[in-house]
Formats: structure tokens, sequence, C-alpha cells
């Protein structure tokens, strides 16, 4: 019955209450587009082609996606100090993808924008109604408009960081022309699809395993490892490094992860200065244990800082291994080993694709990692698009 979800379902059926696309001009500086982050939905900001016109193609007019992960480590590595690096532009940190972002029409089916999130889009906009803004179409989809409406709209988490984000007096973020449309994030595709488990079934119920949903191909640091070196071999998807300790006969026991996620509401300076300075391991437990937590109240910079003052407040935000408290590594990987301070959310190779997509939405996380045996080896990862070629293995999608 798994068609019958993919091939009846449109864009419509799932924008009710969702907000356009926003993000900040390639000339903004750095400053402007990591104080975005925080009320984005997926840890990162559009950053938009300077001069474009407000009526091109909303897609065509954004560059990239800029994250969190991305901020974190051009701060960490940056050679000029943090003040000059918050006044580099955004569009010259920001990995030029356009094809992250695409377009769709509100009677495109749910399998075709499916197809587009496989083939890399991680955000589809959906053309509004001339007229109306982003509603649902009953007709079409009726047996799961109340679902579609329930899990649609915007979650509590976003809306506070939104909250946090718009006590600015100058906030930079804009919408450009995408005012147009309605922004479909991954998220929403499997929040949508959680609730037509019963449509979708059996394959819910199957184990991550035997519907080869497990990414073996994840990429890992050693614990002992500095934590720039993450930012050196993050892949595109989904955007996390393992953090692990090596087994003698050469498996890997996760200890945490980095993340743009676990860096997504975080103090981004204090989180860059850990990042030059900490191990793997100790940066991502002072992360998880510590936050890194952007302050509240009014702010333009990254995590809440404004840009101009972060070098004055540094020294009372940034997070240094002394402050940490994981000044010797070996205290660092026993609290790691006892789960205390574990940063990585975790899943046995047996388990669901329900459970795994109820943990990733019930965390508001991108992956969960894999592991297998009395030992907790660690095999794999899975992440969006691992769901998704899971659900829509047996459905055809229909000729253009």
């Amino acid at each position: 019955m798994a068609h019958i979800v993919f091939l009846r379902a449109s864009a419509a059926d799932l924008t009710a209450g969702k907000p356009p696309l926003r993000g900040v001009p390639a000339s903004a500086p750095l400053s402007a587009a990591a104080a975005a982050i925080p009320a984005s939905q997926e840890a990162d900001v559009a950053v938009w082609r300077d001069g474009a016109s407000p009526l091109a193609p909303a897609a065509a007019t954004v560059i990239g996606l800029l994250s969190s992960f991305d901020v974190v480590a051009f701060l960490a590595s940056h050679v000029g100090g943090t003040a000059a690096a918050l006044r580099t532009p955004a569009g010259d940190v920001v990995a030029h993808e356009p094809a992250l972002v695409r377009e769709v029409e509100p009677h495109t089916r749910l399998i075709e924008i499916v197809e587009l999130m496989k083939q890399g889009a991680r955000r589809v906009l959906v053309r509004k109604n001339i007229t109306e803004a982003c509603t649902v179409d009953k007709k079409p989809f009726a047996p799961f408009y109340k679902a579609a409406l329930k899990i649609t709209g915007t979650p509590r988490a976003a809306a506070a960081g939104k909250q946090i984000v718009n006590r600015s007096s100058s906030s930079p973020t804009t919408t450009f022309g995408c005012d147009r449309y309605c922004c479909l994030t991954r998220e929403d595709i499997v929040r949508f699809l959680i609730n037509c488990l019963g449509a979708l079934a059996p394959t819910p119920l199957q184990s991550i395993s035997s519907l080869g949903a497990v990414n073996r191909g994840y990429t890992h640091v050693e614990a002992s490892s500095p934590a720039i070196e993450a930012s050196w071999m993050v892949p595109a998807e989904p955007r996390a490094v393992a953090v692990v300790q090596t087994n003698r006969d050469g498996t890997h026991k996760v200890l945490a992860d980095v993340s743009a996620h676990r860096l997504w509401r975080r103090d981004y300076v204090a989180a860059a200065d850990a990042m030059a300075s900490l191990s793997s391991l100790n940066f991502a437990a002072g992360v998880e244990s510590h936050g890194m937590s952007a302050p509240d109240g009014d702010a333009d910079g990254p995590g809440g800082r404004r840009s101009g003052e972060a070098e004055a407040a540094a020294p009372l935000s940034r997070l240094s291994s002394r402050r940490v408290g994981f000044e010797d590594s070996l205290v660092g990987q026993m609290m790691m080993a006892s789960h205390g301070g574990n940063a990585a959310l975790r899943c046995r190779s047996t388990s669901s694709l329900a459970a795994v997509m109820a943990q990733m939405l019930s965390y508001r996380t991108t992956h969960i990692w894999v592991t297998h045996g009395e030992d907790d080896v660690l095999v794999g990862v899975v992440g969006y698009m691992e769901i998704f070629n899971a659900v829509t293995r047996d459905v055809v999608a229909p000729p253009a």
C-alpha cells in the first residue's frame, strides 16, 4: 500500500503552516548568517546570490546552504582571528551547491519530492497559490489530511530559536522572493510518513539491516585526534563525524559525534575556540555537557553575541580545556565510556525502521549511529537518504 501514500499525496498536503525559505545575501558578513542559523529548520541557512531579482525563480537565487558546522570550522581554522573571520562575506564561506534547493508545484506528487531529495535536495520550495497562503488541498489525499495538519506545523524547538533571533532589532534574515513559496525539509517528509505507518506496512516494522538502510560508509575520527580534523572530513550526507575508539580487532566503538545539529544553537565563537584546541572526544563532551549555549538577549552575532563584542567577551564565554574539565584525555574517555556524557544517538542494527524514524524526530537529528552485538560495535549510520530509500524501494515514480 506504500504506493498509495507516495502517488496520491501531493506537495500541497504537506505545506500547511510551513514558512518560506529564509537566508542572507552572499555579501552579508558571516556573523549575520550565523545569527540566522538558530531559527533555521535544519541547522543551516540559505545564502542568496547578490543582485537577484525578487521575481526570479527562488531556487535559482540560492548559491548554497551554510551550516553551523561550516561556521564553527571556518572560525576555528581562520588565521586572521575571530573578528576578521566574522566579517568575511557569507558567500566566501558557503560551498556553492545551488542544487540543494529545488522548486515544485503544489500538485507535485510526494514520490517526486522524495526523488528530488534522494538526488541531493535539502529544501523543496512549493509555490503558493497566487491569492492564498499555503493550505492543504483536502480532495486528493483526504485520508491523511488530519495527519498532515498535525505534523507539518513549526516544531516548538524551531519556534523557540526563531524567537531568540527575532529579539535582535537588526536581524539580517530575509525571504527575498521566497515569500511566494512554502519550504519543505527532509524532516517534514519523515514527520508526514511516520503518521502514515499503516499505509506503509510492513516496511516500517522491518529491521533497518534487512531493509539495507544502514550506511556502512560512515566517517569517523579517533577520540584522541584534534577536533579540527573532524572539519576536514565531514561528509555531505549526513553532515556528521563519529568520534570513535578503535578496538584491537580494528572495529570501532562510537563515543560521541560532531555534527551540524550538535552545534545548531551553540555559541559558535566558543565552539570554534574549543575545536581549535581540544581533542575530538573532549570537544564533543564539552558541546554536550556544557552546551556552549548561546546567551539570550538582543544579539546579532553568532550564537547570540554581537560580532563587535566577540573578542571582548571571549574570555568569559569561550570553552577552554580547563573550563570543560577534561584536562586529561583519559578522564574524558572514561566519562564517555560510562555514557554519562555520550553525545552519540545510537540504535541497534535490529531496530525497526519505525523506531529509528521516531528516534530521529524525537531528538530532531539528521542521523542515528548503528551498532551491533553485545560489544556495541559501530557498523554504520542511518540518515534521511537511507530512510527514503527504504520506504520507496517498491514504489515506482510516474513518468515525467
